[in-house]
């Protein structure tokens, strides 16, 4: 659901106008969603809902009250800024509350809202799903996913006079396809613009996966060169992100902890091949230039050759320590090199390549030490070349050293990650000496 612009900012100026000498916050967004899902080979659901929510934040000193309501009726309204009034008085109060910011220049990003997504109809979802399920049949494959697309704004203004409004739409295809011999294909896509979601190529490189891993051969847990492919990178470089917080690291509950309250920002952590930022502007990936309680959110280099160049520090937290605050990622973008994924395999002697990882999981965030399996085609490599496929493995790995290990990348691309399900700008990555700890039963 999208409320006309103008008509939006001039409801939220109006509350704010009534309610004068309060540190007020009143943000109003709204969303309508299509999904479509599948599964054995047949439809199971398809359906639309709208949400429309009115949001109101009262600040009173260190206390905060919050109140949400679904409706923008006048009588709603004055209930919702009302209960957040009564909240804030009775609110325990909160060291680390910072005070609302006041007005903002927010960088111009690439367009994020397509008509093309926000008119994509039920009907539109299930013709390109009937494809995906007939190319299941012909190959004798049992196929299963969804199709999402949606479409929304998000507005804000305050007392101080910060205000935003932002139009947004999304697009999210995912695609499974198993056979009876143990064979699983994979992938997914997620866009701004419908029209750029490849349904049919994105199926059949899924087929392809399902029937090229049939009947795989056992291959024992150890130590091997993998070439992950860049879903798999996606995955693990969000996890290195996630944990790139400054007050953990100062708080020594990190792996960029150091002694005496000190971080690893400015270390060589990683190998001189990987540099990872975000950029809400960088037009492949585009996000929102919103980043906490509304700050512009800039490029951000959080690795440079290898190097450690910024942490992430909450305003609280930067303050504290007498830094600018730097919001959470907009996006990943890692950069690669020229070659293609055929080149790294073409490269291996002996390895293992990885489609995607599944079930990630932290066991010790002071090495960064995770856990998860392998997914949906994994494959023996011998002498450069895609031998057969082995059984699938659990891990139990760094992301930093994996990132250590890399010798040799491939061009990035926009993916989508298995296990976090969130798009990343990443290359394939060949890695030495990754630790699978077991084999694994799962297909």
């Amino acid at each position: 659901m999208i409320l006309d612009e103008k008509e939006v900012m001039g409801l939220l100026q109006n509350i704010i106008s009534e309610n004068p000498g309060k540190a007020i916050g009143i943000g109003v967004s709204g969303r309508e969603n299509g999904s479509t899902r599948f599964a054995n080979n047949a439809i199971t659901t398809n359906g639309v809902y709208n949400r429309l929510d009115l949001y109101v934040d009262v600040t009173k000193g260190k206390k905060r009250g919050i109140a949400v309501v679904n409706e923008l009726n006048k009588e709603k309204i004055k209930e919702a800024v009302a209960r957040a009034d009564a909240l804030a008085d009775v609110a325990p109060e909160n060291p680390e509350l910072m005070p609302p910011l006041g007005p903002q220049k927010y960088p111009k990003v690439p367009t994020l809202y397509y008509r093309s997504t926000a008119e994509f109809s039920p009907e539109k979802r299930v013709d390109s799903i009937v494809s995906v399920i007939d190319k299941a049949k012909k190959e004798n494959l049992t196929s299963a996913g969804f199709f999402e697309t949606s479409s929304g704004f998000s507005a804000f203004m305050n007392s101080k006079g910060l205000s935003y409004h932002l139009l947004s739409s999304r697009s999210y295809f995912n695609n499974t396809f198993r056979s009876g011999e143990g064979g699983s294909g994979w992938t997914s896509a997620e866009e701004e613009d419908v029209d750029r979601v490849e349904v049919a190529n994105l199926a059949d490189s899924a087929v392809r996966k399902a029937i090229d891993s049939r009947n795989p051969k056992p291959l024992p847990a150890g130590k091997y060169t993998v070439i992950l492919e860049p879903a798999a990178v996606a995955d693990m470089v969000w996890f290195l992100l996630y944990n790139f917080t400054a007050r953990e690291a100062d708080e020594g509950r990190s792996f960029l902890s150091l002694p005496e309250g000190k971080n690893r920002l400015g270390e060589m952590l990683v190998s001189a091949k990987v540099t990872i930022s975000s950029d809400p502007a960088f037009a492949q990936i585009p996000a929102f230039p919103l980043g906490e309680d509304g700050l512009p959110q800039e490029k951000t280099i959080w690795i440079e050759k290898g190097v450690i160049k910024n942490l992430i520090y909450t305003r609280f937290w930067a303050e504290k320590m007498g830094k600018a605050p730097v919001s959470f990622p907009a996006n990943v973008i890692m950069e690669g090199e020229s070659n293609k994924l055929e080149d790294l395999v073409r490269s291996t002697e002996k390895g293992v390549l990885v489609s995607r990882f599944w079930y990630i999981r932290d066991l010790n965030p002071m090495i960064l030490l995770l856990t998860g399996l392998t997914r949906d085609g994994t494959f023996l490599i011998e002498k450069g070349k895609v031998s057969h496929p082995v059984n699938n493995f659990r891990f139990n790995e760094s992301a930093v050293n994996v990132l250590k290990n890399v010798e040799m990348m491939s061009q990035p691309k926009r993916v989508v990650g298995g296990e976090t399900g969130t798009s990343a700008f990443v290359p394939a990555l060949k890695v030495k000496e990754f630790n699978f700890s077991s084999v694994s039963d799962a297909v």
